[in-house]
């Protein structure tokens, strides 16, 4: 019986082959089949459900409404100055500027970067719509870094809606709006890294973001959820200088010190020149010392008194040994710039020194000095 069932041998080749044929050719066909239905059934082949992703769609709404809130109310703004350049004194050339800016009211004001419009003969501003109008510089603050100018009223304006930076906190959502390298329009997202910042010797702080801020947004807001302005985009860090990129770490000036700087420059409409002194300062010399017997005494020696300024007026005079400003020790001319700075134009300094080996105090009421208009 066995005998009777028994499969040639070459019978079972062929089979074996034809097998073998069939499935190369049909086990692709097979497969792509099964992955095609697996994927369907595990939802990866076609997107995300609107289910799935509410959140998601609603942070992503609220950020292009805060866009849409601030957006008419930034400009972008292009100056040209003439400045001296080339190899001789007379000769001049034309340099053009570019920053942001945004509105505060239908009258035209316009706040802005006090470095962004320094020096500019010409103020161009472009709005949202692509609609351009001349600008005359109102005033600007050195100190501040803050400036003002205006373009003639229009009910069409759309001002923006100031906040409360005393209110931010690190961690918060921040918006920066303005035009980098010239792109108009620009819409950047990060956080509030930090405030209270003092990034040089003046009296106003910053606040620091991650929002990216890049050369011509200076001017520009930045934005709260809100999309209330809650700073001026200012400054940025960066390796490669200037002209670089971002680098995460922006400042901005907070709205609240802004505001009373604002104020001022609507009032006196003028160039607010940064606090001065009128001394120049250096450490002492052995001889100097030994001179006055100051042992290890910290402090600096007046080298020169800047005739009609606010040291002279108070009567400081060369050879002077100042020990401590309003209370701080000097160490550095760092040091007494940055009292003066704190101070203020207008501002009070009790300067202890000592004058011929004997110690008195003077009373200075802190100067202004403009850079230039």
């Amino acid at each position: 019986m066995f005998r009777k069932i028994k499969i040639k041998r070459l019978a079972l080749i062929n089979i074996t082959l034809a097998a073998l044929l069939i499935g190369t050719f049909f086990s692709p066909l097979i497969y792509s089949g099964f992955k095609r239905q697996m994927l369907t059934d595990d939802g990866q082949a076609g997107p995300l459900s609107e289910s799935d992703q509410r959140p998601a769609i609603a942070l992503q709404q609220s950020y292009i409404n805060v866009f849409k809130k601030i957006a008419p109310s930034v400009v972008f703004i292009r100056t040209n100055a003439v400045v001296r350049g080339g190899f001789f004194p007379q000769m001049y050339q034309q340099v053009e500027g570019a920053g942001s800016g945004f509105l505060i009211d239908q009258e035209g004001y316009i706040v802005t970067n006090s470095h962004v419009v320094a020096g500019a003969q010409k103020i161009e501003v472009i709005f949202q719509d692509q609609t351009r109008a001349r600008a005359t510089l109102i005033g600007r603050d050195e100190g501040s870094d803050v400036a003002l100018i205006k373009v003639p009223p229009s009910e069409r304006f759309v001002p923006a809606v100031m906040g409360d930076s005393d209110k931010v906190e690190p961690g918060q959502l921040a918006f920066a709006l303005g035009s980098p390298f010239g792109l108009e329009s620009t819409f950047t997202v990060g956080i509030i890294s930090a405030k209270q910042r003092h990034i040089d010797n003046s009296r106003y702080s910053r606040i620091q973001t991650d929002a990216s801020i890049n050369p011509g947004n200076s001017g520009g807001p930045l934005l709260n959820l809100f999309g209330e302005v809650v700073g001026i985009n200012q400054s940025i860090i960066s390796p490669g200088g200037q002209g670089g990129g971002s680098v995460g770490i922006g400042f901005a000036i907070p709205i609240n010190e802004a505001q009373n700087v604002i104020k001022q420059l609507k009032l006196e409409k003028r160039v607010i020149g940064r606090p001065a002194l009128g001394v120049q300062v250096g450490s002492p010399t052995d001889s100097f010392r030994e001179y006055l017997k100051l042992e290890k005494k910290q402090g600096l020696v007046v080298l020169f008194v800047v005739p009609g300024s606010a040291a002279a007026d108070a009567g400081l005079q060369e050879n002077d040994f100042i020990l401590s400003a309003n209370g701080k020790e000097l160490k550095a001319p760092d040091d007494l710039v940055k009292e003066v700075q704190q101070a203020g134009i207008g501002g009070k300094l009790a300067l202890r020194l000592i004058r011929e080996g004997r110690e008195t105090t003077i009373q200075v009421t802190v100067g202004e000095d403009v850079a230039g208009n």
